[in-house]
């Protein structure tokens, strides 16, 4: 029996049943007949039935603790459960549905990983800081926000209050209590900040800063430009309004004074020409560039055909235009750019050059660059005015710039189109004895 237990043990408990439980039917008769008496032979069989409970018990629940321990080898991936289980088909599918089970449950931890890893890697190229706390613990921030905050990676607290972002504090307390969000902005120093404090839980709270100084220093550029411009534009229209009207009075009274009236609102016509090319040319600057438009441009045949239009300009104030060139000074750029970086600077040598001066322009190319030299005999720049000069509508004599019919943005212009070519432009300016404005292009397409 001892054996035919121990088979049952090790086959399960459905054939313990099967071989048990009718042997100790027949051993209960047995002794029944033996004993002879009918009460005897209950109390043995009751007695032998709770000993079959007790064994099949046990054995069910070391069956139980050994499904229970490779259950777990099988959760921590050690290894298969098929391997684990042997016996009969019943066996052989529980190990079946566990592997199932487990392959389910790494699949979606992997998934889980990986989506933490993306998260993770996008919260981290975000331009804007983002901090997530629980009650005063840090439990993570990007990389914008340890920049912002001056804070080692692993900081588990940041005191917004000694960094001066009080303001901050306020909101995520706030965000805490009420669970809304709660928007603000803040100035520290010369920067501009926006954040939006956000209850995530009970204690959770994300805040979202964004650094505003760029995108406000170019509300107040736009605007500034507009009232510039609108400036700009109203004198020359206004002047020529006025002057129409004078010469149709003057050309029944006073014909000489007609042709000087006629002079003049040329000379109002061409400034404001000229004010409206400037101004399509700075926008058409700030437009993204496409850089597959750029191509060989010959500096030296720009250079040459602007020198040649201004030759009569220069002549009527006894400017002389020296020039030296060499046959050919190749840069891969628009051509529309490097246009309005040598019209521009020559307009600006023979304006606000001094009559019988000299305007010299010197066009060589050295390694990787090619270099435009433009130099004048003005008056020179004033040294608290040279940083500015490049500024749009900067102008260091107002009533003189006009006289001359400048519009503020040819500089402006020059700067902009170089830098977007990854040249550079500087200015060496001695008060009273002239100017030179230096460019430098490179070559190859930067």
């Amino acid at each position: 029996m001892r054996r035919l237990l121990e088979g049952a043990a090790r086959r399960g408990m459905g054939r313990l049943f099967v071989v048990v439980l009718p042997l100790l039917t027949v051993l209960s008769a047995v002794i029944g007949v033996l004993v002879d008496s009918v009460v005897a032979a209950l109390v043995l069989a009751v007695l032998l039935g709770l000993l079959a409970t007790a064994l099949v018990l046990a054995v069910v629940s070391a069956r139980a603790r050994m499904l229970a321990e490779r259950v777990d080898r099988v959760a921590e991936d050690r290894v298969s459960a098929e391997r684990l289980f042997d016996g009969g088909h019943e066996w052989r599918e529980l190990a079946e549905a566990i592997d199932r089970m487990a392959m389910a449950r790494r699949t979606q931890a992997e998934e889980v990983v990986q989506e933490r890893v993306r998260s993770k890697r996008l919260l981290e190229e975000l331009p804007s800081a983002v901090l997530l706390l629980d009650g005063p613990a840090l439990i993570y921030a990007n990389r914008a926000a340890r920049e912002l905050f001056a804070m080692p990676e692993d900081a588990a607290h940041v005191d917004f209050v000694d960094r001066g972002y009080g303001a901050l504090l306020d909101a995520v307390e706030e965000a805490a209590e009420v669970g809304r969000p709660i928007d603000l902005e803040l100035d520290r120093g010369d920067r501009t900040f926006t954040a939006r404090a956000s209850r995530l839980g009970p204690d959770q709270v994300v805040l979202v800063i964004r650094d505003i100084t760029r995108v406000r220093r170019l509300d107040a550029v736009r605007r500034d430009f507009v009232v510039n411009a609108s400036h700009e534009l109203k004198t020359p229209v206004a002047g020529i309004q006025a002057l129409a009207e004078s010469l149709a009075l003057a050309l029944r009274h006073d014909p000489s004074r007609a042709t000087r009236m006629v002079y003049r609102i040329e000379h109002e016509a061409g400034r404001l020409a000229r004010l409206v090319r400037d101004l399509l040319d700075l926008a058409r600057l700030e437009e993204p560039e496409n850089v597959q438009q750029r191509r060989r441009v010959n500096v030296a045949e720009v250079v040459r055909a602007q020198v040649q239009r201004m030759e009569p300009i220069a002549a009527e104030r006894d400017i002389t235009i020296d020039v030296s060139l060499p046959a050919l000074a190749v840069v891969v750029a628009l051509p529309e750019d490097v246009r309005s970086i040598v019209t521009n600077l020559l307009e600006n040598a023979v304006r606000y050059n001094r009559d019988g001066g000299t305007v010299t322009v010197c066009l060589t190319r050295e390694d990787a660059h090619v270099t435009l030299e433009v130099s004048d005999t003005g008056d020179g720049i004033p040294e608290q005015d040279r940083d500015r000069v490049f500024e749009r509508f900067y102008r260091i004599d107002k009533a003189r710039s006009r006289a001359a019919g400048g519009t503020g943005l040819g500089l402006s212009l020059v700067r902009h189109a170089a830098e977007r070519h990854g040249g550079t432009v500087t200015l060496h300016s001695e008060v009273g004895v002239g100017s030179t404005f230096r460019v430098e292009l490179p070559v190859a397409a930067g």
